[in-house]
């Protein structure tokens, strides 16, 4: 026999990371597994004899499939027969080892591999020939989780939702992320994004949290919802900017007018650019105040424009000014949404299952960079 019992060996036949009650042996050209001290699962007794062995198939990370022999036990205290405990290396009722299954998911959740690709580099890399069915069921069973229950939250926090193709029906998923954290703290598929299910989620996500602001795009339904939950409530600077610029370029598509007109109206979007662009409150205060007393084309347009919306939600629109913990845009959440759901994969999704387990595979790996990056110091 020979025994290896090193991490450098053991890693080099796919077996890093076992117990070390858990021994690899080998005896002409085939791979023994045994406990070092065997224990009854019953009554916990030590005072065990070896009892024959049985064959196994397992596939191994770097050797590919192997048969392994494992040794059986019997406890001379109750008379249980059982094998040595292998759970450190494979899970019940499979052949396929824990870093096999590692490589999977780390391929999916680092670099994006499709099915076919991870078949294909297992295969060539590997020398492991498993079904694409295998490697979708080691993602659909994938049970990485947040432990939200120990979590304290900052108080300043970012809201949105992610449009999702299920089998051709679109859904929402519904995302809180924490500004200070830097990372989503809360994630829900609902079939509906009115104001009832958004208050209903962020009202269970912030159970005895602190609730000090909440930022997210113009639509009615955020507002209804965070104005239910009594918090302060800030609009995403980029997406002001693009409405507003929309309804302009509308209304100049829409309408005839003339340079005149069209010059004023520019100048009145420049201005309110200005607002939103100011470096303190007091700025933005005066830049409103001036901009009301300038006298700009009076119709629906521009009183849509100024007196249902600069000027009633000004507090909204420079909540950033008043406490730097505010940020401006949404950019980060929309930042872990792209990279952890682009386009070309949140409309291929067929069962909600495969959706979540693949969306959170993908933010564990957001989150492990992101401690990397807090953790960093340089000199």
């Amino acid at each position: 026999f020979s025994e290896f019992r090193q991490s450098d060996d053991l890693s080099r036949f796919g077996c890093e990371n076992i117990a070390d009650n858990l021994i690899r042996l080998e005896k002409k050209g085939k791979t023994h597994f045994e406990n070092k001290i065997s224990i009854c699962p019953i009554c916990k007794s030590k005072n065990t004899v070896k009892n024959g062995k049985y064959e196994r198939k397992l596939i191994f990370l770097r050797i590919g499939e192997q048969k392994c022999i494992i040794q059986k036990y019997k406890c001379k205290k109750c008379g249980k027969v059982f094998y040595t405990d292998l759970s450190s290396l494979v899970y019940p009722n499979s052949n396929i080892t824990l870093p096999v299954i590692d490589y999977i998911e780390n391929s999916y959740q680092i670099h994006g591999s499709g099915l076919h690709k991870i078949l294909f580099d297992l295969k060539k890399q590997h020398n492991i020939e498993i079904s694409h069915q295998s490697i979708e069921n080691i993602l659909l069973n994938s049970n990485y989780q947040f432990n939200y229950e120990n979590w304290t939250y900052s108080g300043y926090y970012l809201f949105d939702s992610l449009w999702v193709k299920i089998n051709g029906i679109w859904n929402y998923l519904l995302a809180l992320f924490d500004v200070k954290l830097n990372t989503l703290v809360s994630v829900k598929l609902v079939e509906s994004e009115d104001s009832k299910t958004i208050y209903q989620f962020l009202n269970e996500s912030l159970r005895n949290q602190k609730k000090i602001s909440i930022g997210t795009d113009l639509k009615h339904e955020y507002r209804e919802a965070i104005d239910k939950l009594k918090v302060k409530h800030h609009f995403c600077k980029f997406h002001v900017k693009q409405n507003i610029n929309k309804r302009f370029k509308d209304y100049f598509d829409k309408n005839q007018l003339t340079d005149e007109e069209k010059e004023l109206l520019t100048d009145l979007k420049q201005e309110i650019y200005k607002i939103l662009d100011a470096k303190t409150l007091n700025d933005a205060k005066k830049l409103r105040d001036a901009l009301i007393d300038k006298k700009y084309p009076k119709n629906k347009f521009t009183d849509k424009i100024l007196w249902k919306f600069i000027i009633p939600y000004f507090k909204k629109l420079t909540t950033h000014l008043e406490n730097t913990n505010v940020p401006s845009t949404n950019n980060k959440i929309e930042n872990i949404f792209q990279k952890v759901f682009p386009k070309h994969i949140k409309r291929t999704m067929k069962i909600e299952q495969g959706l979540l387990t693949r969306f959170m595979l993908k933010l564990n790996h957001w989150n492990i960079k992101n401690e990397k990056e807090k953790n960093h110091t340089s000199f």
